[in-house]
């Protein structure tokens, strides 16, 4: 097992933990846990996997809460334009 291939399993299995939160909950516990506690180096690589519009292996909620990281993580447009 390849390191991505490692972050997209570890992924969906932090998103299969919160599976008694509704889709959405579940998603944002899986982001924030990632937020929290990943490496940058590690949150970077996997967000490039979906951004690549691959996300293969990755469950529905775990690609929601990657979405996620990548908005709280990326400084907007607006933010860096002030």
């Amino acid at each position: 097992m390849n390191t991505l291939d490692h972050l997209v399993y570890t992924t969906d299995q932090i998103a299969r933990n919160f599976g008694t939160l509704d889709r959405d909950a579940a998603a944002e516990a899986t982001a924030e846990h990632i937020l929290l506690f990943w490496d940058p180096r590690m949150k970077s690589r996997i967000i490039g996997h979906v951004a690549d519009g691959a996300g293969a292996g990755l469950s529905e909620v775990a690609a929601l809460a990657i979405t996620m990281v990548a908005q709280k993580t990326q400084p907007s447009a607006a933010a860096t334009e002030a």
